[in-house]
Formats: C-alpha cells, structure tokens, sequence
C-alpha cells in the first residue's frame, strides 16, 4: 500500500511486516530537496510506527554533505531511533536496511551518516539486493552462508572512453558488509588524502617521522629513543606537527595513518 508520493520518494507499507518500504524513485536536485523528502518520511514513520524500514537506492545519486548528514543524524534518525519501535534482531543490528544504487559513491555517503560520529544510535544493515534484505528482516540470510568460503575477487575489465579504469568487484552476498565497508574506507582514505596531503607536504622528514611513531603508540620518551635525540626535541616536533597540521589532540593523529 503506497503511503506517500512525493517528487522523488516513493514510501510503500506492508502492514501483515510492519515494513516500510522507502524508494527513492529520482535523486532530489539539492540539499532542500532531500531534507524535505526526509521530513516527509518522518513524518510517515511516527504516523505508522513500523518494526522494520528498507531504503531502495537505487535512483539515488545525490551526494549527502556533511552538514546534511548531520542534520539527518540529529532530526531524522535520532527522533525515530528514540520512539523505540524499530526492532532489533539477535546480532544487534536495527532492522533498517539500505539496499544498494547504481551510484556508489552516494550510497557511502549515506552510509556516513550512521558512522561512528553518528548520535542517532542506529547500526543498520547495509545489503545487495531487495531480496536479500527481506530475506534478512525475515531471517532467512544467513543460512545462504552456510558452505561458502569463497574469497573476493577483483578482476580487470576495461578503460572506458574517458580513460578511466574499470573493474568488477565480486563477493559473498552474505559477505557485503565487509566488502562495502572496505571501498567505503577506501573512499574516505583517498579523500582524506586529497584534503590534507598540502597539509602533510609542509613537515620536515623527522616531523613526519614523529608523526608516524605517535600513530603507532609510541610515547615521547619511546620515540626519544628510537630517534636518538632529547624528550624536549620530541616536544618541539609533535609541537609543529600540530600546528602545520592543525589539530588539537592525539586522537586526530590517527586519521593520518592513510599517508604510511
């Protein structure tokens, strides 16, 4: 039974499941556009009060920002994670499940949202096919495990007409957390980089030495060690480390581990 249908989200309801089910049927063009779908489908869940809600990708190819992501964290996400009504199953996963697009890269950001930044509190289930997330809320997934050990392949497929290379990526359906998690870190290490590497290129070589050791774990005394020089020499690098790279404290060391 179709419960709304807006410009570019389609929500469906099967009442005898308690599932909503959410379509985006086109990308919205910008950031009002998608917010205000977003509303639309708040509105929809704290109306029907679902157990479970799948998210069809499909058509999407609009790139959340970061602003956006937070602002779906805080009004969209938060107020249903905290009514209480979304079930959980045995593994500890909500039973809200994205279902993949054409557009990689706007299904990762989507998955930002819910990342460790996130103060919804929702860890959702991010799978393949709209079969295998029916499956999953029914739970009838994980016996497709059962007997397959295969490992993932990688294979070359071609350069296209704009020169850019193309491969085909192939794992375990049970398996596409995983496989999705490591293009999603992947993505987020490469645009890390690219944000950052002007920041990074400034150190001199025993800074960047220095760096590498606090990402490691080392203490200042440690590393006083390992490169032969005083404690107060130490304090004098990771003192410029943090300045040219504009942090604040050790946690943020950590995001520079993509550049060793």
């Amino acid at each position: 039974m179709e419960v709304y249908d807006g410009t570019y989200l389609l929500i469906k309801y099967e009442k005898e499941n308690s599932r909503l089910i959410s379509i985006w049927k086109s990308s919205p063009p910008n950031d009002l556009a998608y917010r205000k779908e977003l509303i639309e489908h708040l509105h929809i869940v704290e109306k029907i009060k679902p157990s479970q809600i799948i998210w069809l990708l499909k058509n999407l190819a609009f790139i959340v920002d970061d602003a956006t992501k937070k602002w779906a964290d805080e009004n969209i996400s938060k107020p249903i994670f905290k009514a209480g009504f979304i079930d959980k199953n045995q593994d500890g996963f909500d039973q809200v499940v994205f279902v993949v697009g054409h557009d990689l890269l706007a299904y990762i950001e989507i998955m930002g949202i819910f990342d460790h930044n996130s103060t919804s509190g929702f860890n959702p289930k991010y799978l393949a096919t709209e079969t295998d997330a029916i499956n999953w809320l029914n739970g009838e997934f994980n016996k497709y495990s059962k007997g397959k050990n295969k490992n993932l392949k990688i294979t070359f497929i071609a350069t296209d007409d704009n020169g850019k290379v193309v491969f085909e990526f192939r794992e375990q359906s049970y398996k596409f957390d995983g496989a999705i998690n490591l293009l999603k870190t992947i993505h987020d290490q490469n645009n890390f980089m690219k944000n950052n590497i002007d920041k990074y290129s400034i150190l001199t070589k025993r800074e960047k030495e220095t760096l590498k050791l606090l990402v490691k774990g080392y203490t200042n005394i440690e590393i006083s060690e390992k490169m032969n020089v005083s404690r107060h020499t130490i304090r004098t690098h990771r003192n410029r480390v943090w300045q040219k790279l504009e942090i604040k404290k050790l946690i943020d060391c950590l995001k520079y581990e993509c550049f060793f």
